[in-house]
């Protein structure tokens, strides 16, 4: 989503401001786009064990915080948590 570059670009040292259901769906948007191909480009995703996680394999400063950063701040914009909230941090969760 547009706010991880925005959050990146200034070094890290704001939260944005979003709109919840918007940032759900960049949020699923990215997700899907970011995970293996074979995970499916459809809710639920598939969980398999044995398969190859290579486009996970993220490197440099913020790596996997990334994806952890937008389940906070979309969190923090919910006044309680969301089905779609909840179906993304246990997604995470699984890939961890």
């Amino acid at each position: 989503p547009k706010a991880v570059g925005d959050w990146v670009s200034r070094a890290r040292v704001f939260t944005p401001e979003i709109e919840p259901e918007v940032f759900g769906r960049q949020f699923w948007e990215w997700w899907v786009d970011i995970n293996p191909d074979w995970r499916t480009s459809q809710r639920p995703m598939i969980r398999e064990d044995g398969k190859s996680w290579a486009s996970l394999d993220f490197h440099g400063q913020n790596g996997f915080l990334n994806v952890m950063a937008c389940l906070k701040w979309w969190r923090d914009a919910l006044e309680t948590p969301s089905p779609d909230w909840e179906e993304a941090v246990d997604d995470v969760t699984w890939v961890l």
